[in-house]
């Protein structure tokens, strides 16, 4: 979820959500849902994605037993049949429900010797990681804990914060307890203290933690994309690590 610090930079988000769909889409559709566009110019620059959304097949004979793409919906067979290109030497029939041209799905395909059966899935029944989706809103910090927050385990990010040695263990056992994660991060010109100073509202009140995940960063601040990789990487440690018994 992109949040806007600051009015002035709604251009900016619109330019930050844009490549960072691009750079999820799968690459073999990329050109089907982005046009030419100047603001694109450089994004071969970007580094490519190995998520399981991106697969290398080219070719149904290549497919393993068990795969699952995302396409899009290029032409209706019949009432229950449609025809769809998930980036391989032809476009492969899919049962579904009420599709539409151009639309973008994700397909379950099982091989069986020559014989190929797809069907449509929903993303949450995909078994395993299949790439981010991006979000964006107008609104500000406060606005994405009420309306994300509710449920979830809030984490502020901050310098300042409690260094993540010292509540390791309290951290471990929340996120054991915890379905959902909100995970906050601050703007290139602006830490969560700031900018939660600048809507009018206490940062160690509208979150769970605060949490300095970086302790001895060396440096006078951390760039966003750094800390989003420290940030998860720590999160992925403790989410598989057994809960503690007391």
């Amino acid at each position: 979820m992109l949040y806007c610090d600051d009015v002035s930079y709604i251009e900016d988000q619109r330019l930050m959500k844009k490549l960072l769909d691009y750079a999820v889409c799968p690459q073999y559709l990329r050109k089907k849902f982005f046009p030419l566009d100047p603001h694109l110019k450089y994004v071969g620059l970007m580094p490519p994605l190995r998520t399981p959304n991106h697969p290398l097949e080219k070719s149904i004979r290549d497919l393993p037993n068990l795969s699952y793409r995302e396409g899009l919906v290029v032409k209706r067979l019949d009432e229950e049949k449609y025809l769809v290109d998930v980036g391989l030497d032809k476009p492969i029939a899919v049962k579904g429900g009420k599709l539409r041209e151009g639309m973008r799905v994700i397909v379950e395909i099982r091989k069986d010797e020559e014989e190929v059966k797809a069907k449509l899935v929903a993303r949450r029944d995909v078994p395993f990681y299949f790439g981010f989706r991006v979000q964006s809103t107008r609104g500000g910090l406060r606005e994405v804990v009420e309306r994300y927050g509710k449920e979830a385990l809030v984490i502020a990010t901050s310098k300042y914060g409690k260094s993540i040695v010292e509540i390791v263990e309290e951290l471990q056992q929340e996120l054991s307890t915890r379905s959902n994660i909100l995970l906050l991060f601050g703007s290139p010109l602006r830490g969560l203290y700031d900018i939660a100073k600048r809507e009018g509202c206490d940062l160690d009140s509208i979150v769970d933690h605060v949490v300095n995940f970086i302790p001895g960063q060396g440096t006078e601040t951390v760039r966003t994309e750094e800390a989003l990789c420290a940030v998860l990487a720590v999160i992925n440690v403790l989410l598989r690590l057994k809960p503690l018994t007391k």
